[in-house]
């Protein structure tokens, strides 16, 4: 499966990866060592997650191809998966916005980058 991410998000996301680090696009539901507790069940929020290439990438069992390589994905966010995924910029709040063919699934996409490798 494949995401597509813009030039101008690529130019945002390529400013915090680097060569030894992976990416995740993490649905921030409270399962998994990425997520402390998880946000309200009425409120879908994912983040970019850069982590470390040595980090435990156990509950990341999805793959997207992009432009930037490999994206991780929780097999628990299987359901946000669709045809024509995008990671795109707002061109007026300048945030990533994640979305698919059928709608907006994040408006304000974080970036946060991991430096704990466990």
């Amino acid at each position: 499966m494949k995401i597509e991410i813009t030039q101008q998000a690529q130019a945002k996301l390529e400013k915090y990866v680097k060569a030894n680090q992976n990416i995740l696009l993490d649905l921030d539901d409270g399962f998994g060592r990425f997520s402390d507790e998880g946000t309200c069940a009425l409120l879908t929020k994912f983040r970019i997650l850069i982590v470390d290439k040595a980090a435990n990438l156990v509950d990341y069992t999805v793959h997207l191809d992009s432009e930037l390589g490999t994206i991780y994905f929780k097999d628990s966010a299987k359901d946000f998966l669709d045809d024509g995924m995008s990671l795109r910029v707002n061109p007026k709040t300048q945030l990533l916005v994640f979305a698919n063919t059928k709608e907006t699934i994040d408006r304000s996409v974080n970036i946060i980058e991991y430096d704990d490798v466990k």
